[in-house]
């Protein structure tokens, strides 16, 4: 185990002797704190200056709607037009935005204007992730890096995803609601500006004319790809309310909290040794794997009756999430052409983001109903889909046409406006 350990950290240490991939991952890893955390901030913004969960939650969900309907479409510019030209695009406007919101919020103006402001806001958040991740496969996509390279940028979401609301509870608590969204602008300044200096990695933009005519979507093996994504973001939706729920009826709400954090330690400790291992099986048969994984390791939560019980069970179902996220993104480089390749991360992280809401809303109901057992159920049932997604849709997902095409010979420079 301690060999196996070691192997995968010299994996990591090699990955990051890549020319440039330090500066790149450290602006990623601190321009996307923000998406963990910029529709908690607008809610508890909003609700600490109206006083309404009403319009606070509604506040939220407009700007994670917003953002799940543009990240697709800031993905294609990205791939059409080069990283640097639509991250300082954008900037302008996601930093406009944001301080639109606080500004309207701290002057009482119509709630109309609120809500403007928070489309914005959350449409123009960019992808930072999926960004990174298309630098990640112009350096490193077709060697076994690859794997390695994802598992790190699971982990680093991992990361985020932890840390961020906490961050955003403690300000909004401890300091003032709009703390949280001026720690949110100097990360995205701080981190987007970062990154869109760094020219030398960002992926190579197809001269006129040579760039894929169709959108990534348009791609059979892709929308296969979405079923998966779209099953395993109900998983996560379910997976939140759900333990919440079963700690609420054992007595402890607060303990559902910790529950979920177990979930993603687990993924995060077997991601990083799954990406530290250079896999002689098949990448489509390791993705059946981890999702048939998944789906069955979830079954046992319909059954545990006690908080106790449920700790480790919670941490087991939770391994084989980063890995089925480190499958899923590189699967992507086989149904998707190089040249649209961040639109395609951005499709699956709009997907989960669909799925999530989904499974979280349906999950609300049945608790309401039944309970948490039902919710249980709800949340095996999607994760036992995801392997029959990749079972009934092998053949589009084990495509090798995209990944064995050469691309055009293309610059790596953004091109010239107009």
């Amino acid at each position: 185990m301690q060999s196996g350990i070691g192997k995968s950290l010299r994996a990591y240490r090699d990955l990051l002797r890549t020319p440039g991939a330090p500066g790149f991952v450290i602006a990623g890893l601190i321009g996307r704190f923000p998406i963990s955390m910029r529709a908690l901030a607008a809610m508890l913004m909003a609700l600490a200056t109206t006083g309404s969960y009403a319009i606070a939650g509604a506040v939220s969900s407009v700007v994670t709607l917003a953002n799940a309907a543009t990240v697709p479409a800031l993905g294609r510019l990205s791939d059409r037009r080069g990283q640097r030209w639509l991250i300082l695009t954008t900037l302008v406007v996601h930093t406009g935005s944001l301080i639109a919101m606080v500004a309207l919020t701290e002057w009482d103006a119509p709630l109309w204007t609120l809500f403007v402001a928070a489309a914005a806001f959350g449409g123009s958040g960019m992808p930072i992730g999926s960004l990174v991740r298309a630098r990640w496969a112009t350096l490193v996509g077709g060697t076994p890096r690859q794997a390695t390279a994802y598992a790190l940028e699971a982990f680093i979401d991992d990361i985020i995803y932890l840390s961020g609301p906490v961050i955003v509870t403690l300000l909004a608590g401890y300091v003032a609601p709009v703390a949280a969204m001026m720690i949110i602008l100097v990360m995205v300044v701080a981190g987007w500006g970062g990154l869109a200096l760094q020219k030398s990695t960002q992926p190579p933009v197809a001269a006129p004319g040579q760039g894929p005519r169709r959108g990534a979507i348009a791609e059979p093996g892709l929308r296969a790809l979405l079923l998966v994504c779209v099953a395993l973001g109900a998983w996560f939706g379910s997976s939140n309310v759900s333990l919440v729920a079963f700690a609420d009826e054992e007595g402890n709400r607060s303990v559902g909290g910790i529950l979920i954090g177990l979930t993603i330690l687990g993924g995060m400790i077997a991601g990083l040794l799954y990406g530290g291992i250079a896999w002689k099986l098949p990448l489509i048969r390791r993705l059946l794997i981890t999702s048939a994984v998944l789906g069955v390791g979830t079954v046992p939560l319909i059954f545990v009756d006690s908080l106790w019980v449920m700790a480790p069970f919670a941490t087991i179902a939770g391994l084989a999430i980063t890995p089925t996220l480190i499958g899923l993104y590189s699967v992507l480089s086989n149904v998707v052409p190089r040249s649209a390749v961040t639109e395609g991360f951005a499709w699956i992280a709009s997907s989960i983001a669909v799925g999530t809401s989904a499974g979280a809303a349906i999950s609300g109901s049945l608790i309401e109903r039944s309970g948490s057992g039902a919710a249980f159920i709800f949340m095996a049932a999607a994760g036992l889909l995801c392997p029959l997604m990749v079972g009934i849709n092998l053949r589009l997902l084990s495509g090798t046409a995209h990944a064995a095409t050469p691309e055009p010979a293309v610059s790596m420079e953004e091109p010239a406006a107009g």
